[in-house]
């Protein structure tokens, strides 16, 4: 079970966390203003600021309500299971995209939750995840030219 005073917490930590990301990357960068106009980390590093603000002001009116905020479930038990099944794959396809490139994984999280999640005969799954992959390989690199993350197979057959 998740209540609204977690999932509260919870992104406002996320937020603070992607804003002091950005704010360590602007230490390298001048963050002021030169003659020229501004210099390259003067936008990252206030809007880095900002992030963690609004952050810090999401958890505090959080930890105001929280008597109210802690009664409101937002996700039972089952419903995050159900969640969980869809999720973790995705995470899975996007950590197996940094080793095998995004159109294997790609392929593989389709015929995995096709076959899996969606119960569905081999025949089916391998087809609509080749099929899925091909048309996205067609559309983005040929199509757009718009080179998407290559793994070694993809290399191997002289697609990268």
């Amino acid at each position: 079970m998740l209540n609204r005073l977690q999932l509260e917490y919870g992104f406002a930590g996320l937020v603070f966390l992607v804003g002091a990301i950005g704010l360590r990357g602007t230490v390298e960068l001048e963050t002021g203003w030169a003659a020229d106009g501004p210099q390259a980390g003067f936008f990252p590093y206030r809007v880095s600021l900002i992030l963690m603000a609004a952050a810090a002001l999401v958890a505090f009116q959080a930890w105001r309500n929280r008597a109210a905020l802690s009664q409101a479930v937002v996700v039972e038990a089952e419903g995050g299971g159900r969640v969980l099944r869809f999720a973790l794959p995705v995470l899975g396809m996007v950590l197996v995209a940094q080793w095998l490139g995004l159109y294997l994984a790609m392929a593989l999280y389709l015929l995995g939750t096709i076959r899996f999640t969606g119960k569905r005969p081999w025949g089916t799954a391998l087809g609509v995840a080749l099929g899925v992959t091909a048309i996205t390989f067609v559309v983005f690199e040929k199509w757009f030219a718009v080179p998407l993350l290559k793994g070694p197979l993809e290399v191997m057959l002289g697609l990268g």
